[in-house]
């Protein structure tokens, strides 16, 4: 069971506060196994691009680890890019980021232009980073919204190589969401599921219940494995 925010929440807040949640369980560690998979690759992308500034580094791991790993990537690689923490806790920080992903793109029906797994990893990216970063959910809420505001991908490159291009910039963004946030800059509180939002954008249904259902306690991307 994690101390995750009620469903009553509004959406941000709501995933802001379940990334930096303590969580427990069989489907959590499942889902942190699953995390592990692609962290090894991504420390040798980062190694690799080790000269290059913070945001450099991001996108270019994420970018060349996206042929890997797809979108999650960019989960992947923000995580290791911000972490303050090791071991157990950076499988647990990408975990996060995986799960806020999955349920965004179930929650959300993007419209046909956007690369909706894109939109989502990036989102989840900055969910990762900032629980790796030791942010609290104030803060986390306001770097999502800030990596909302950049979030992108056409669904025309969805699956081509120019898609790595996208998943590069969806690392760089949450890296650069979560030390903006750090430093105090705040953004659109509802910037998920606000009026002038990421659904309302981008998206023809947003399904804030699906969204928040069992948050924290199931883990459809363990389930999604």
């Amino acid at each position: 069971m994690s101390e995750a925010a009620a469903p009553s929440a509004g959406a941000s807040a709501a995933l802001a506060a379940f990334a930096v949640a303590a969580h427990a369980g069989s489907s959590f560690a499942i889902a942190c196994a699953a995390a592990r998979e692609h962290a090894d690759a991504a420390q040798a992308a980062l190694h690799h691009h080790r000269e290059q500034s913070l945001l450099a580094r991001a996108f270019a791991a994420a970018s060349a680890l996206a042929g890997e790993a797809g979108p999650g990537a960019a989960i992947v690689v923000a995580a290791m890019t911000t972490s303050e923490i090791g071991g157990d806790a950076i499988a647990e920080a990408i975990a996060v980021g995986r799960e806020v992903a999955a349920r965004l793109a179930r929650a959300v029906r993007f419209d046909a232009p956007w690369d909706a797994a894109t939109v989502c990893a990036g989102i989840g990216a900055t969910a990762a980073a900032a629980r790796a970063a030791g942010l609290d959910a104030a803060a986390t809420r306001d770097a999502i919204g800030l990596a909302a505001t950049q979030a992108c991908g056409l669904g025309a490159v969805a699956g081509a190589p120019a898609e790595r291009i996208a998943i590069g910039k969806a690392a760089a963004d949450a890296v650069e969401a979560v030390a903006l946030a750090r430093c105090g800059f705040s953004a659109a509180p509802a910037s998920i599921e606000g009026r002038r939002g990421v659904a309302a954008l981008m998206a023809s249904r947003f399904d804030a219940a699906m969204l928040a259902d069992r948050l924290g306690e199931r883990w459809i991307s363990a389930e999604d494995r």
